[in-house]
């Protein structure tokens, strides 16, 4: 058993981010190869959900492991140097943090044929700036204008100087579509995705599982090595490991520990542990009428028993006491069980507000086993208060992504996840591009603020360690686990390389093949 542990620690990210103000290596290495690489096959994995969209303006932030095999990205990020790398774009370079030049790859075409140039790049991110479009990545696009300088060239401004932006190439403004099949699609343009990656889309029976073949204008020669990529949809994790064992997949992913524990003893199988920035746990509306309150937030805070809710659902998992990983505590950590406090805080709710009770809805996954388990816990946790009254209110996985967005919801349960740590200045700034909260808080914004500005790694690693603290304390996203993303592979599958991604963790398939 082959086991990989990509870590991803603050200091780690945080030095790159000075230096990644360019990159001109070359791609990261595929993982353990083994022999020489064969061609041919097709590979099936299982993943959790399904994606309502492959438009490259919604999917790049969403379902980043479906959306880069058909549209790539831009830039890669290599866990293992903590470097950028080039993919579809061969520099993304900057002195100032505030004036950047992209450069794409010569020759490079989208898989109708056409030409994958810098036109084609602003074609998308015009896309991605005009509201009509509802890109969940217009946020980032905030104080950024660009300009083509000539067929492979954009010259990027940023009002402000911003050292993570490469981040921005890997993730919502990565996945570049043909403008040529965007237009011909009009409304069906998240149906009928083209882009320049390895694979293209053949057959799309949603809610089951999405077929790929290999991209024939790929621009890696030889590339890929399969013949096709299968993505099968089994959201229970149960079923998941049954498929992998059985044969009916050769990937399967997990968020627990309990299951990489099942299948390093079964053996066979090659295991990837990718812990990321972020977990599972309970989101608060701060735009909402009631959740506003403070003393109500508190109040549902204190009843919280994370460490029930993982005994119960994701055994082996110690509870988070802060939203990033860390050992230093003096900055702040999540509110601490207290049934007394909660009722204290929600009885001063009540008297303030003139109510005798309080009904919250709780919305949450429908589908999801561990998911509606984890509800069902924590409504029976947060009517120990008096008073309180929870509502589950399922929803289907798009329905559920459309509402957060929309903040169309009281409370919920979720998992947010990402690779880096840039990613907590799209969760948590008051103008961050994912901030599902309407959560606002001065001292988180101007930390946040420094990360992106500063090219000292030790400030920006200070700044980093606040909003940590202050997220923790004021826990608009309460989590109780801190999710590694654990992908395992039959034994047979060779040169896949892993990586973390908002949406778990996920391989990059140009060179996997089959021994």
């Amino acid at each position: 058993m082959k086991s990989r542990r990509l870590t991803v620690t603050v200091a780690s990210v945080l030095m790159t981010g000075v230096a990644l103000a360019g990159c001109s290596s070359s791609s990261g290495a595929p993982n353990n190869a083994v022999g020489e690489p064969k061609s041919g096959g097709t590979l099936s994995w299982a993943v959790t959900g399904e994606t309502a969209s492959m438009d490259p303006a919604v999917c790049s932030t969403v379902a980043p492991p479906r959306c880069s095999t058909i549209f790539g990205t831009l830039l890669r990020y290599d866990n293992a140097t903590a470097e950028f790398t080039p993919y579809l774009a061969e520099s993304f370079e900057s002195v100032d943090g505030q004036k950047w030049t992209l450069k794409l790859r010569e020759g490079v075409t989208f898989s109708d044929g056409t030409p994958f140039d810098a036109a084609a790049v602003v074609f998308n991110w015009d896309r991605i700036k005009n509201p009509q479009t509802l890109s969940p990545a217009i946020r980032a696009t905030n104080g950024m204008t660009w300009q083509v300088v000539d067929p492979l060239t954009v010259n990027v401004m940023s009002e402000s100087p911003n050292y993570q932006l490469p981040w921005q190439l890997v993730k919502g403004l990565g996945a570049i579509g043909s403008p040529t099949a965007i237009q011909a699609a009009g409304a069906e343009v998240g149906n009928t995705p083209v882009g320049a990656g390895p694979f293209v889309l053949t057959r799309w029976t949603r809610g089951t599982q999405m077929e790929l073949t290999r991209n024939p204008t790929y621009f890696e020669q030889g590339l890929p090595y399969l013949d096709g990529l299968t993505t099968k949809v089994i959201n229970s994790e149960d079923q998941r490991l049954n498929a992998l064992r059985s044969g009916e997949v050769e990937v399967a992913t997990s968020s627990f520990k309990k299951d990489t524990e099942t299948v390093a003893g079964i053996g066979g199988y090659d295991i990837y542990d990718t812990p990321l920035v972020g977990g599972t746990g309970l989101m608060f509306n701060y735009t909402d009428p009631a959740i506003q309150d403070q003393d109500l937030r508190q109040a549902i805070q204190h009843a919280i028993d994370g460490s029930q809710i993982n005994n119960a659902v994701a055994p082996g998992e110690a509870a988070a006491d802060t939203f990033v990983r860390t050992d230093d505590h003096a900055l702040g950590t999540f509110p601490a069980l207290d049934l007394s406090e909660a009722q204290r805080l929600f009885d001063k709710y009540l008297k303030k507000t003139g109510k005798t009770g309080e009904t919250i809805s709780l919305l949450t996954y429908a589908g999801f086993p561990v998911m509606e388990q984890t509800s069902q816990l924590l409504q029976a946790q947060l009517q120990e208060i008096d008073g309180l009254t929870v509502r589950l209110e399922p929803v289907d996985n798009t329905t559920m992504l459309k509402r957060k967005r929309q903040r169309e919801y009281q409370i919920v349960v979720t998992a947010n996840l990402s690779e880096d740590l840039d990613s907590l200045y799209d969760m948590f700034h008051s103008d961050g591009a994912l901030n599902a909260m309407g959560y606002s808080n001065p001292k988180v914004d101007e930390a946040l603020d420094i990360t992106r500005a500063s090219a000292n790694p030790d400030e920006v690693a200070s700044a980093y360690q606040v909003v940590n603290g202050e997220i923790s304390k004021d826990a608009p996203f309460r989590i109780w686990q801190n999710i590694s993303g654990y992908l395992y592979a039959d034994g047979k599958v060779e040169g896949i390389a892993a990586t973390g991604t908002a949406a778990g963790a996920a391989f990059q398939w140009e060179r996997a093949w089959f021994n």
